[in-house]
């Protein structure tokens, strides 16, 4: 029993005194690099690490405040502490705090597969940050999302799994509209239950643009009459007319700015957060012809690796994004700038199926068009598809009736009062 008492506190020691091993060799590191970036105030003091925690991802480490310097003077440097302590490092100061908190990260995430986060439906599961923990973008404050990024780097994968993840978690309160012109990459998800339009074609896609804007107006008419600011507001005060979040995806958004449809858009954009109705898209390539500085302002970008260091800056303001790895990418937002690893999914969607079963996945059986038909006397008939043709309200002219006569069996309640009124 002692024996093996004492292999346990041996091994113990043995663990700590390797874990305090790289703590030294890391804090030496630190101030190594300190010394040679000259970050030093008047009386040549420097940042020190006075607390240092080991973590699964690396360090949380802990400076203290230097007296004539600030974290400006760390954040001008970051480049180099990243590239002199191979990490990623990351760093917070709480105005109220007496110091500063750096995260170190120097071990990459392993590749993990996609799983289903429950979140509530103004949260959006991008992936997670190189700390572990899962990354969500709150559509409250970052409204709307456009996803860049050279071709074959994720784009379609990681919209794939962000409608997964809000039809597993939300698919009673959201409606879903998918709008594509060319491409149908995200088909996959037509016949889910909360997609209350697919469009195929220019002309659908104004049909659908239209309605979503004439909704907005109704949202803010109604938002306007009781006093309400936004749609949360709304559903905590009016929960007997809850009024479900729009997701608007539109597959490639540089097909619709060549069409009056990118003004329909571009309201949606300005006007859509208060009222609930939120743009998801992607972009082949951002060229500053192709990314309106107006269309930019509205949206949270997200972007995988870029080609050249002039659609990074065009996407994310930095030359970033060309550095970035396989499932790797950079969420540039209204007060956010992080670098996230997305989830691995399989091409055909199965691992999505698994989770959400509405979602198609490829079948060997050719799926034949469906028909709208109609059963008369044990006969089958085939019934066309009404056009949509849309038609101004100047154009619509009431019919009168072609002539004054009434059809036998038919009373006229004139003639019943006149009647009634001569016999009394």
């Amino acid at each position: 029993m002692f024996v093996e008492l004492g292999i346990s506190v041996g091994l113990v020691s043995l663990y700590n005194y390797f874990n305090s091993a790289d703590k030294r060799k890391f804090k030496n590191s630190f101030n190594e690099v300190m010394l040679k970036t000259g970050i030093k105030n008047k009386d040549d003091e420097t940042f020190k690490i006075y607390k240092i925690i080991p973590t699964s991802y690396g360090y949380i480490c802990y400076l203290r405040n230097t007296k004539g310097l600030s974290i400006e003077h760390l954040d001008s440097k970051i480049n180099i502490l990243e590239g002199n302590l191979n990490s990623i490092v990351q760093l917070e100061k709480d105005r109220f705090k007496d110091y500063i908190k750096m995260y170190v990260v120097n071990k990459d995430i392993d590749k993990f597969k996609f799983e289903p986060v429950k979140c509530l439906n103004h949260l959006l599961w991008i992936g997670k940050d190189f700390k572990g923990q899962n990354y969500f973008i709150d559509v409250n404050k970052d409204p709307h999302l456009l996803l860049g990024g050279a071709t074959g780097t994720g784009k379609s994968f990681l919209l794939a799994s962000i409608l997964a993840n809000l039809i597993y978690s939300s698919s009673k309160y959201i409606d879903l509209y998918l709008l594509q012109i060319c491409k149908s990459e995200i088909s996959a998800f037509e016949c889910c239950d909360c997609v209350k339009y697919s469009a195929y074609s220019e002309e659908m896609c104004k049909v659908a643009l239209l309605k979503l804007l004439k909704e907005l107006d109704r949202r803010s008419e109604q938002f306007k009459k009781f006093g309400i600011r936004n749609i949360t507001q709304w559903n905590n005060h009016r929960k007997d007319k809850y009024m479900k979040r729009i997701y608007v995806v539109i597959e490639e958004l540089s097909f619709f700015m060549e069409t009056e449809l990118f003004e329909y858009v571009m309201k949606i954009a300005k006007a859509g957060r208060s009222v609930g109705i939120h743009l998801i898209s992607c972009i082949q390539r951002s060229t500053a012809t192709n990314l309106p500085p107006d269309l930019k302002s509205q949206m949270t970008r997200i972007t995988f690796r870029q080609k050249s260091s002039i659609d990074s800056v065009n996407i994310i303001n930095t030359a970033d994004a060309t550095k970035l790895k396989e499932r790797e990418c950079i969420v540039d937002g209204n007060s956010d700038y992080q670098l996230i690893k997305t989830p691995w999914l399989d091409e055909d969607f199965i691992l999505l199926h698994k989770y959400v079963e509405q979602i198609k996945v490829p079948t060997q059986d050719e799926k034949q068009e469906i028909l709208n038909v109609k059963k008369i006397n044990n006969k089958i008939y085939s019934i066309e598809q009404p056009q949509i043709v849309d038609i101004e309200e100047s154009e619509i002219k009431e019919e009168k009736p072609k002539n004054n006569k009434t059809r036998k069996g038919v009373v006229s309640m004139e003639d019943f009062k006149n009647g009634f009124n001569r016999k009394r």
